[in-house]
């Protein structure tokens, strides 16, 4: 137990020297320089470079047309529907408001017995 104890402490420190060590190199370190050129030339560079996969073909626009249709098309099935609930309700409506009539506050004195 004791062995185990004294390489673990071993390898803790080892890895503590390790870890100052990488620290001080970073420590020791130049600070970088970049070329005040740099950015132009990369974009440049970047643009000479051929566009693979894609073509002339932009999907984010086919994607964003076709969502359009399909709205398009649910808007004028649910007007649709919404026109033949209208003209089923009109009818059930109908019979609801007859039934209504005579029992709605007004005429519930009419109700009460003497």
């Amino acid at each position: 137990m004791k062995r185990e104890g004294e390489q673990m402490k071993k390898s803790n420190q080892n890895i503590e020297s390790e870890i100052s060590k990488t620290m001080r190199l970073f420590d020791e370190m130049l600070p970088l320089e970049v070329d005040p050129l740099f950015k132009v030339r990369l974009m440049q560079r970047i643009e000479k470079l051929p566009v693979q996969g894609r073509g002339n073909f932009d999907f984010r626009l086919a994607f964003v047309s076709l969502l359009v249709i399909i709205n398009i098309g649910f808007t004028l099935l649910s007007f649709q529907n919404n026109e033949r609930q209208k003209t089923i309700a009109t009818i059930s409506e109908l019979a609801e408001n007859q039934s209504d009539d005579y029992t709605s506050q007004e005429f519930a004195y009419y109700d009460q017995v003497p």
